[in-house]
């Protein structure tokens, strides 16, 4: 009965280190320099510049006559 809840704890603990693993990676790849940190940054800055224009096209061109 002992050994079982020793595997059992065992188990915990391997996740529990294979999760912080996996986080310490995810970490390193979103701060690294030109990472996905900076793709996400530059769609994000190119999405705004999209809206912008098109706000800008509706309410200066089609919409004045």
């Amino acid at each position: 009965m002992e050994k079982r809840r020793f595997r059992r704890g065992q188990s915990i603990l391997e996740y529990t280190l294979l999760l912080g693993a996996i986080i310490a990676v995810i970490v390193a790849v979103l701060l690294s320099d030109g990472g996905i940190r900076d793709r996400i940054r530059g769609v994000y800055d190119r999405t705004g510049q999209a809206l912008q224009d098109t706000t800008t096209d509706l309410t200066g061109g089609i919409f004045r006559q």
